[in-house]
């Protein structure tokens, strides 16, 4: 008898037409996935806006290339929405800010910022965890976003080996207060004169901000190049990870420089790498800078004045910036100290208290408004304890299912885990140099966790699977 769907002459011809439009459906969507990835990393869509005036509206539309992947998987696989694990906390923390909102006395700013959370953060949570939500999938956006960080990367070295800093390629290079000749003094302590060091911004055209970005691609790649069996890719990661670097390092951010060492400690410690490959990536970098970046050292020597502030040592003065940020960050926290329960609401320490608070210290006189330079001080004033104990525990629970699930399929499945990895020091690149930086351009970071928690729904349902399937024994 011919089984279901054939006829004694063969398949019935329209079932493989159908079977053939449900492939090319799925590749559409997948490459329609990917092409957001890249569009959103790349930071395209608000460069087109800014430099090619393409209107925000049609820019701000790249978002529904991920309703392609979801209506594949919704309307026609019919299955259901993604419920992440880290869902809830997500909800738990929008929940904190909610309330630090109505009880804040500045309701107008704080609802704003409430908005740009909803926005930035729980929406692009939905839909880049419902439209990436297998592991082939996921690793090939990780890999999408390795590239976007390769290309990026190359435009900066290329600009800074032409010394077109007055170039912004597109708005892919920009460089910030190039007019006034760069963004900080290369010149020996005792000169006179200032030799200004321009400090390339990429497509954000914010130094730190772009070298953030960048630092979370590094772990991405370096994973790669130390665990990928392939040698095409490991060799293919390594070439990123040179041209990642080199972006990151023409920032001259010291927090992004801090972060990335605090990240590669991290990796050594849990193993992901061995000290000796350890060892290999720092001669690269130490060759990158003695060769092409020698002004690097001297920006990082610049660190030596964090312990100036402190200290009744006459011997010399902390670097401007550095006592700028340690008056931001101390005057974040005593907004906290005098409201530590649910902090003045979110956006508002910014606007009604930095310039107040700054300015009691006596350290550096602000003329006006101020972020606080960390994203768990600034935080802390805003949502006080019940905020910051809210987004701690979203990200630390993201962390141990993915650390969990790395040490699980580590003998297993190499690929998975590789992918629970390369987010896990993702995550952790993150948080690290936030402890420098607070929360601008936070649809990175909602990328990220949103990619991170995708991962963690993926890897625990397979391991599920795993957990109950027959035992491979008595398979057939």
């Amino acid at each position: 008898m011919a089984s279901r769907g054939t006829t004694l002459l063969g398949p019935i011809p329209w079932q493989g037409a159908k079977a053939a439009g449900a492939a090319r459906l799925g590749v559409g969507a997948e490459v329609a996935a990917l092409a957001f990835f890249f569009v959103f990393y790349a930071n395209l869509a608000v460069v087109a806006t800014q430099f090619h005036d393409v209107p925000q509206v049609i820019a701000s539309s790249i978002v529904l290339l991920l309703l392609f992947p979801i209506g594949k998987y919704v309307l026609i696989e019919r299955q259901p929405l993604v419920i992440t694990p880290v869902l809830p906390l997500v909800l738990a923390f929008l929940g904190a800010l909610f309330l630090a909102a109505a009880l804040s006395s500045e309701p107008v700013v704080a609802r704003k910022a409430v908005v740009t959370y909803l926005t930035e953060g729980l929406l692009l949570y939905l839909l880049v965890s419902n439209a990436a939500r297998t592991t082939r999938t996921l690793n090939r956006v990780v890999w999408v976003l390795i590239i976007a960080g390769s290309l990026l990367g190359a435009i900066s070295i290329y600009q800074e080996l032409t010394h077109t800093y007055a170039n912004a390629y597109g708005g892919l290079a920009q460089v910030d207060r190039v007019e006034t000749g760069g963004g900080f003094n290369i010149a020996p302590q005792d000169s006179e004169e200032k030799v200004l060091r321009p400090r390339l911004g990429g497509p954000l055209g914010s130094e730190n901000r772009y070298a953030q970005i960048m630092v979370v691609l590094m772990p991405l790649a370096l994973v790669r190049v130390f665990r990928e069996r392939s040698r095409r890719l490991r060799l293919l990661a390594a070439g990123a990870s040179l041209l990642i670097l080199g972006g990151l390092l023409l920032t001259f951010s010291r927090g992004a420089a801090v972060g990335l060492g605090a990240t590669l400690v991290l990796m050594v410690l849990l193993r992901e790498i061995k000290f000796r490959q350890i060892l290999v990536v720092l001669a690269a970098v130490t060759a990158v800078v003695a060769l092409a970046i020698p002004d690097y050292v001297t920006r990082l020597s610049s660190l030596q004045g964090v312990t100036r502030i402190s200290t009744t040592d006459n011997s010399g003065y902390p670097d401007r910036a550095v006592l700028g940020r340690a008056t931001e960050n101390l005057a974040s926290w005593y907004t906290f100290l005098d409201n530590p329960l649910i902090g003045v609401g979110p956006g508002v320490y910014f606007r009604e208290y930095s310039q107040e608070y700054a300015n009691r210290l006596g350290l550096r006189y602000l003329e006006s408004e101020r972020r606080g330079h960390s994203l768990y001080l600034e935080m802390a004033a805003d949502t006080g304890i019940i905020g910051l104990g809210a987004f701690l525990a979203m990200v630390l629970t993201a962390l141990a299912y993915l650390y969990r699930n790395a040490r699980y399929w580590r003998e297993r499945d190499t690929e998975r885990s590789i992918l629970a990895s390369s987010f896990f020091f993702a995550l952790s690149a993150y948080l690290a140099t936030a402890v420098f930086l607070h929360l601008s351009y936070q649809r990175y970071f909602w990328l990220l966790l949103a990619l991170a928690s995708s991962t963690i729904w993926a890897l625990e349902r397979e391991r599920r699977s795993e957990a109950t399937a027959p035992g491979r024994e008595h398979a057939t």
